[in-house]
């Protein structure tokens, strides 16, 4: 019995206390929010290394980041004191940064990188397919729902408190000024980061998550450098341009050319995902996946090529290359895609070669509208794109990527479609992740070396892969070399892929390097050297004579002195940012965005048959994404062949404006053929049209007949009620 008791007293004890305490934290809603930012950031920590023992660690190992990055959530959360549902708005802000936690979960359990903020402006339905089964977008959809329902619920439910907002005013202001000089603080001391880091993937564990989240989302562009002015970037133009006069390699380069009025082909493949594997010490293979890309090394110029990402990141490689600038200068896991380039025109291999009379085509067999590259193209001075939205006959790896093979046919079209010279730059994706570890198909490569099944299957399938890019390389230069013009290609990979690899498994000892090689059918020198993706393009400029360009001229001539990257960082900010002194200030400026032409090829219409409820469009150059567009409004369309699309239920009549358009899986117009008008007008012209099939407008009919319509009634109205009435009054007089 007295055990009974103290048991009793004990228990009702503790319940006393938590009452207490619930209480008291109920007046003091600042240590409500402590504890539950604290408990939140946890769980973020914990989700992002897939661990919870690794979550308690880095608390040990890292605790001033794990307490800044908690401070930052008790920031957001103690706004809900402000409110007199204040669980409610703690549950909604929680929610969010939790919702970004098991998002960046999901992340890294497909790639190496973390989640940033350039990854919520590029995903769109399209890419989600590729690495979510239907089943798993509709359970997420589901969740989304459920949860969305649970949070009205809650506030419907949620009771109401007191709020003091003076005391709670203090307590804002005071973490905020905690908040503010803690970051300062702890980024001059090192404790968090301070300026753009390689690797992305170890800052977030080093610095945790939401701190580096918000930095990919607020800390963008290029810092004005101290010593910014007109003169110091004056100094910097003239000596880089005195230094490219003196360089003798360029014109020597040029002469040994021969006439200097033919000029060579450029053409560059980046190459997705792509690095020889055999550079990883670990594993074995039963054959070499990459045989032309091996026998080309021997012969032809290469060497590392040091590339700002890995596992993902695409655009950035190509940024760097295209641009000659380095993301070093930039914000944390900013993709200029998506910032600056999306306003201004930069400086590019494009415009320097445009200043010799080529034209610049870029090609990539995937959707135009990823990483925004239908609207950047433009500002890096392309005058063609050909998406995937104008390839035909294109063949999908098991992942539903397009393979890569394609890209011969299209290279092809824009070498033709000029008389002169050309720069064609092509993006390929068919080895692109996800790598699927069930994969129940023929793989004819094997692999050895993983200790783990499952990813050793989904190596070999990625390798596999790898093989059948190898295999478009070389069918590409056989197609290159019965063309007869001088041609140089560039080939390289963006990035390593998104496995779990270590510097200590590869023999390079770098996660960042990839191979570069440079072929050609005119016998350049091979020479071998290891370069930045930011200098690939003024090296490869170098070898056939070319120094246009003002980021070209200082690398081709300052990488080696000691102010090459200071420099280097004065004149990106000065060309992006900055008043543009390097040209002479904004006004002569000399690059403006072009107008760039959706796909090498034109879509044309030529006759239009209309039945009762069909529309057979006959013209040239259509493909899977073409749709028949009638009074603006996209119908329904199967593609026949390229010449002939048809629109089945749909009718069309004198009067009607039609056009072709190519538009993505997302809905997205990229491009559209002039509207014609069936039946034609002085305006417009009119398209061949088999007009007996074709209803003549009668729509300035509808009124008169809605006239009528209505007049009728109103008289057959009438009439009843005249009837009714006359019948009334009968039956009344009897």
């Amino acid at each position: 019995m007295y055990f009974k008791n103290s048991v009793s007293s004990g228990a009702k004890a503790v319940g006393n206390a938590l009452k207490r305490a619930f209480f008291f934290s109920d007046r003091y809603p600042i240590i409500q929010a402590t504890v539950l930012g604290i408990v939140i950031n946890f769980i973020i920590e914990a989700l992002s290394r897939h661990s919870f023992a690794e979550g308690v660690l880095h608390i040990v190992n890292s605790p001033l980041p794990f307490l800044f990055n908690s401070l930052i959530i008790i920031s957001v959360l103690s706004l809900a004191a402000f409110f007199k549902k204040r669980y409610f708005f703690y549950t909604l802000f929680g929610a969010v940064f939790l919702g970004f936690g098991i998002g960046n979960c999901i992340v890294l359990a497909n790639r190496v990188t973390p989640l940033e903020w350039a990854d919520l402006q590029v995903v769109r339905l399209s890419i989600i397919k590729i690495y979510l089964g239907t089943f798993e977008i509709i359970l997420a959809v589901a969740a989304i729902v459920a949860a969305l329902a649970a949070l009205v619920w809650f506030y419907i439910k949620c009771p109401k408190r007191m709020v003091s907002y003076f005391k709670n005013a203090v307590s804002s202001v005071v973490l905020v000024t905690v908040l503010t000089a803690s970051l300062f603080g702890f980024r001059d001391t090192g404790i968090l980061m301070s300026e753009h880091v390689k690797n992305l993937a170890n800052a977030y564990k080093d610095y945790g998550f939401n701190y580096c989240f918000m930095c990919s989302m607020l800390d963008l562009g290029i810092d004005k450098p101290s010593t910014y002015d007109s003169d110091d970037v004056s100094k910097i133009v003239d000596t880089v341009i005195n230094a490219a006069a003196q360089n003798t390699t360029v014109s020597e380069n040029k002469s040994s050319l021969g006439d200097e009025g033919d000029t060579p082909n450029v053409i560059f493949l980046q190459l997705e995902t792509f690095f020889d594997v055999s550079h990883l010490s670990n594993l074995r293979f039963s054959e070499d996946p990459i045989p032309n890309f091996t026998r080309l090394q021997k012969e032809y110029s290469t060497g590392y090529l040091t590339v700002p990402s890995i596992g993902a990141g695409t655009a950035n490689t190509e940024f760097e290359v295209i641009s000659g600038m380095s993301l070093n200068y930039f914000g944390v896991g900013e993709y200029p895609y998506k910032t600056i380039l999306q306003k201004k025109p930069c400086e590019s291999v494009c415009y320097d070669l445009g200043e010799l009379g080529y034209k610049s085509h870029a090609i990539h067999n995937n959707t135009a509208v990823f990483y925004d590259r239908n609207l950047v193209f433009s500002n890096l001075g392309f005058d063609t794109f050909t998406s995937i939205e104008y390839m035909n006959d294109v063949e999908y790896t098991p992942m539903g990527w397009a393979k890569d093979n394609v890209l011969i046919g299209c290279i092809e079209d824009a070498l033709d479609s000029t008389e002169g010279s050309d720069f064609v730059y092509t993006i390929t994706v068919q080895s692109h992740g996800k790598y699927p570890s069930d994969y129940n198909g023929v793989l004819p490569i094997k692999v050895t070396g993983f200790e783990d099944e499952a990813t050793n299957r989904a190596f070999e399938y990625y390798v596999n892969q790898l093989n059948e890019v190898d295999t478009f390389i070389g069918n590409l230069l056989d197609n290159l070399k019965t063309r007869d013009e001088k041609t140089v290609v560039v080939m390289y990979g963006d990035h390593l892929p998104s496995f779990d690899i270590t510097e200590d498994d590869l023999l390079n000892g770098n996660l960042f390097q990839t191979e570069y090689i440079i072929w050609d059918n005119f016998g350049l020198e091979k020479q071998e050297g290891d370069l930045y993706s930011y200098q690939l393009t003024a090296e490869v400029l170098s070898r056939i004579g070319f120094d246009n360009g003002l980021m070209t001229k200082l690398h081709q001539n300052m990488s080696d002195s000691e102010s090459y990257q200071k420099w280097m960082e004065i004149l990106q900010y000065d060309m992006l940012y900055g008043n543009k002194y390097a040209y002479g200030g904004e006004d002569s400026y000399p690059h403006t965005t072009t107008d760039i032409k959706m796909g090498v090829k034109d879509i044309t219409l030529s006759s239009v048959k209309a039945d009762v409820d069909s529309v057979r469009v006959s013209g040239s150059n259509f493909t899977p994404f073409s749709s028949i567009t009638v009074n603006g409004r996209a119908v329904e369309t199967t593609l026949i062949d390229s010449e002939t699309l048809l629109a089945s239920g749909s009718a069309i009549k004198a009067g009607d404006r039609l056009s072709v358009a190519q538009i993505d899986e997302d809905r997205t117009t990229l491009s559209e053929t002039k509207t014609y008008i069936v039946g034609g007008t002085e305006e417009d012209p009119i398209i061949s049209v088999d007009s007996g099939n074709i209803t003549d407008d009668t729509s300035w009919l509808k009124l008169p007949v809605a006239i009528a319509v209505i007049c009728a009634s109103l008289a057959i109205v009438a009439v009843c009620v005249t009837v009714i009435v006359l019948k009334k009054r009968k039956s009344n007089k009897q």
